[in-house]
């Protein structure tokens, strides 16, 4: 007979990051500061909807357990000229002489406003803010709209501080109404305190690289910059590596960091040890009346490690330290009996490895969350042909009220190299990592409580080599995971 529904059948993450209840989206002001770990967050404390955007806050030791923190940011209050009245949005952390600074945008009801909030040098848990309305900027260059200037991201270089911000323009100066571009501006300052805009540091070359550029992200890897954009609306993320000269930047190279919006607002920070780390907002992808039901929305991506390429190519996995949740490997059980599988295995919080040495150019990938009579699936299907990776949804739940659409990009991989996966698996997050070079991150919902098996599995000759582990979860302080 086929499956009943299971409605206790958890959809929220175990160890990815989710607010103690209701809205979370775009992480903020991520950094290491005495000793710890600290992920600011959009927060609406209210409501699982997006609405009043506070900042929340958690930190960490380990980049793995968080512990919750006081929220950091009220909208409206200790901004005597109301520059952050209808929300405080997207920004960054950065300690200046000595000072724990975030910078993130306000919305005044009619413009959005750059402001600055400090704490005190003693304060290392980074528990009280004082917004500086004076040190606001609040005019964008002219042909930007005061609407689309958001999203502070700072850092220091060369006895400078520089402040790279979100933005778009017309390209034709109004000469057409399919002109807007993306773009990010650049402003420069001695003292972090009081700056200068400079000019463009960089922007799309098409309207197919999007016309409004959200969170940029401006970090040095080795001998290059990376910078990094977020698609307005909600269109994926582009990548773009290269040289920053003459405080302008060369781009040498550029791809996809993530492709639909499944990952959205990405936020990079660099670690104590040289590397560069990224988290990403996770969106639900289910109507609204389902996440009021269960009273909560969102989650961050795990930490990603970025690195660059020999050729300049963004190579990003999940931060080595994840390892520290594995629990014990989850059995899996090599068969011949069906034709194609190759490795199975079952579990629904899972961190799985899989290496696929193919010796016919044929699809082949992994099965996850599939239930007994099969009504539901989710597929991670390589296609060598089309040289194209997709998670194939159609099956992955039951219910008609979340999203059922594909999600894919472009993989190449060199001659005789393997196809290499690393698969994040948490109750409705799938984050799918292959070969360093391509991310693949969405939302499933199944419903049934048998939509635990899983298999690897190839349409040709093809061979697997593949370990999973059932995963811990990361918020120890908060109530038993069920």
């Amino acid at each position: 007979m086929p499956s009943q529904p299971q409605h206790a059948l958890p959809n929220r993450p175990r160890y990815h990051f989710t607010a103690p209840a209701m809205w979370l989206n775009d992480p903020n002001g991520v950094g290491f500061h005495a000793g710890r770990w600290h992920l600011f967050y959009q927060y609406n404390p209210l409501a699982p909807e997006w609405g009043g955007i506070h900042w929340g806050h958690a930190s960490s030791a380990d980049l793995l357990h968080w512990r919750d923190e006081p929220v950091a940011l009220v909208p409206g209050v200790g901004n005597p000229k109301g520059h952050d009245q209808h929300g405080c949005f997207s920004g960054c952390l950065a300690v200046v002489g000595g000072v724990p600074t975030l910078y993130y945008t306000g919305n005044d009801g009619q413009r959005q406003v750059q402001c600055v909030a400090t704490a005190a040098p003693a304060d290392t848990a980074l528990l009280a803010w004082t917004k500086q309305p004076a040190r606001t900027l609040t005019d964008p260059p002219p042909g930007v709209p005061g609407v689309e200037f958001r999203d502070p991201y700072v850092f220091q270089h060369g006895g400078f501080w520089y402040q790279v911000l979100g933005a778009s323009w017309d390209a034709t100066g109004g000469a057409s109404a399919h002109g807007q571009r993306g773009l990010c501006l650049l402003y420069r300052s001695t003292d972090g305190v009081q700056w200068d805009y400079l000019h463009p540091l960089f922007e799309a070359t098409s309207a197919a690289q999007g016309t409004m550029w959200e969170c940029p992200n401006f970090v040095q890897i080795g001998s290059r910059w990376l910078l990094t954009v977020s698609v307005w609306p909600n269109l994926g993320a582009l990548w773009f590596s290269g040289q920053f000269e003459a405080e302008r930047f060369i781009a040498e190279a550029e791809g996809v960091l993530d492709v639909d919006g499944g990952a959205f607002a990405h936020l990079a920070a660099p670690a104590p040890d040289g590397r560069v780390l990224q988290w990403a907002w996770l969106n639900e992808q289910r109507a609204q009346h389902r996440i009021d039901a269960d009273g909560w929305a969102g989650a961050m991506s795990v930490p990603r490690a970025l690195s660059l390429d020999a050729r300049g190519r963004l190579v990003a996995w999940p931060v080595a330290e994840l390892a520290g949740l594995r629990g014990t490997p989850v059995a899996t059980t090599p068969t011949g009996l069906n034709s194609g599988v190759l490795q199975r295995f079952d579990g629904t919080c899972l961190d799985i490895e899989a290496t696929f040495t193919l010796k016919e150019r044929r699809k082949a990938g992994l099965t996850l969350r599939a239930s007994a009579d099969g009504q539901e699936a989710t597929r991670i299907v390589w296609w060598p042909e089309a040289q194209r990776l997709l998670i194939e949804r159609e099956r992955c739940s039951l219910d008609r009220d979340t999203r059922h659409q594909d999600v894919a990009g472009l993989l190449v991989l060199d001659d005789g190299e393997p196809l290499t996966l690393r698969v994040l698996l948490d109750h409705s997050v799938l984050e799918v990592y292959a070969n360093g070079r391509l991310t693949l991150s969405t939302r499933i919902y199944p419903t049934l409580a048998s939509s635990v098996q899983a298999w690897a599995w190839s349409d040709g000759e093809a061979t697997v080599d593949l370990a999973a582990w059932a995963m811990a979860g990361i918020h120890p302080d908060r109530e038993p995971h069920a």
